[in-house]
């Protein structure tokens, strides 16, 4: 009754990159995807920022350095260069002295990790990127930084996926788990019941509603990030941006009473990234609102102003549409790829909150090796799902409410 060999939940850059790692392993697979199309979530409504300095040092910096250095090969095995920039390198900004030195302090660690990075001042900065304001005080600059076009890399692993004989389905959720001796058979979804040899959980923020209907505790919530986009522009700006206070407050969560009153309530920093058809992104609030789409003036109005505070040119831009997106976090910060100890033959990789273009390179050929038995390029024990994953039935209360969606109580 097997219809695949592997099936892969979620049509977005982590599950299509899984299916074409599997498809080059020559596995049978079968993606199914929730929405009427691919890249339906978190993949359709970001940016594709590869950034290399905007996490903390170590395994999770290191393994979207190694995603980010496997694009060119994966992308001329694709026949598409989905947009590509390669090291055009990014920017973390720092607004003031204290930011300065927390930033600072994380770039040595990199540096001694072996990562190019370095920090600039203000009048260096300015120097490689004349459109920014003389108020931002200096940066960490990651040479290897760049940026590509998400949907396009959706697509391409698909067309290629597909040619070497995957079925992709869309407007197919899935709605049951079936499971036969303690082990994930198939999946059942309004379009039948398919059977396969393993699953793979790449859902992304509806991860907590998949997991409970496997009957486990699957920690994963959507946070809400609101976009702009611009009309097209002449070339004003190289690599992708991000300002620090996102990054500060997340890990110096102490520092949020530092901020202005709309960064506090917004809990985010400013990402702006200028595409190459000239239209300037600017991202992204960090909301919790779980599945509210809705954007919202105050939103809006905080992006605009806070990316003009960086670019005044910006002052000159048109804005013409704006959207929204669902980051899917986890507890930790961190995702979670690999098998777990609860139920045999079922795959996590999900859990990526802002991350999935780095690292969707790295981590759908993780998959694959772990799921063909293989020896792994990179170790996947900093991801293991089971520091977080257990049985439905023993969360706690307060684990449920903290770290679940609210529809899924009512589901």
């Amino acid at each position: 009754m097997k219809n695949a060999d592997v099936i892969v939940i979620g049509g977005g850059m982590i599950g299509l990159s899984i299916a074409y790692w599997l498809t080059k392993k020559n596995q049978t697979v079968l993606v199914l995807e929730k929405g009427s199309t691919l890249a339906a979530g978190s993949s359709g409504a970001g940016d594709g920022h590869i950034y290399h300095n905007t996490k903390m040092p170590g395994y999770h910096t290191n393994l979207g350095f190694a995603g980010g250095e496997m694009y060119p090969s994966i992308l001329e095995d694709l026949e598409d260069d989905c947009g590509f920039s390669a090291h055009c390198g990014s920017y973390l900004l720092c607004n003031d002295e204290k930011e300065y030195e927390i930033v600072e302090k994380a770039t040595r660690k990199m540096q001694e990790g072996g990562m190019d990075i370095r920090m600039l001042s203000g009048d260096e900065l300015r120097q490689q990127e004349p459109c920014f304001s003389k108020k931002i005080y200096g940066a960490s600059y990651a040479p290897s930084g760049g940026k590509l076009d998400p949907l396009k890399l959706v697509f391409a692993y698909a067309r290629k996926a597909a040619g070497r004989g995957a079925t992709i389905l869309c407007d197919a959720e899935v709605t049951g788990v079936v499971i036969e001796d303690g082990a994930v058979v198939g999946v059942e979804t309004p379009k039948g019941t398919f059977y396969g040899g393993a699953v793979v959980d790449a859902a992304g923020s509806w991860s907590g509603f998949l997991g409970k209907a496997a009957g486990l505790y699957v920690p994963v919530k959507p946070r809400k990030g609101q976009i702009v986009v611009s009309e097209g522009c002449a070339p004003m700006l190289k690599g992708p941006v991000t300002t620090a206070s996102f990054f500060c407050a997340k890990f110096y969560p102490e520092m949020m009473q530092m901020f202005r009153r709309m960064t506090k309530e917004l809990n985010h920093g400013t990402a702006i990234e200028q595409t190459s058809s000239g239209t300037i992104l600017i991202g992204a609030t960090n909301e919790w609102a779980d599945f509210d789409k809705s954007n919202t003036i105050e939103g809006i109005e905080w992006l605009v102003a806070e990316a003009c505070r960086a670019i005044p040119a910006l002052r000159n831009v048109h804005f013409i549409r704006t959207f929204s997106g669902f980051r899917p976090y986890t507890p930790d910060h961190l995702p979670m790829v690999g098998a777990t100890a609860h139920l045999k033959n079922y795959f996590f990789a999900t859990g990526f909150e802002g991350g999935g273009v780095s690292l969707n390179p790295a981590v759908g050929r993780m998959v694959g090796e772990l799921i063909c038995g293989e020896e792994l390029t990179i170790t996947n024990a900093p991801l293991a799902p089971d520091r977080l994953v257990k049985p439905f039935g023993e969360a706690t209360d307060e684990e449920l409410k903290a770290n679940l969606p609210l529809g899924i109580f009512s589901a």
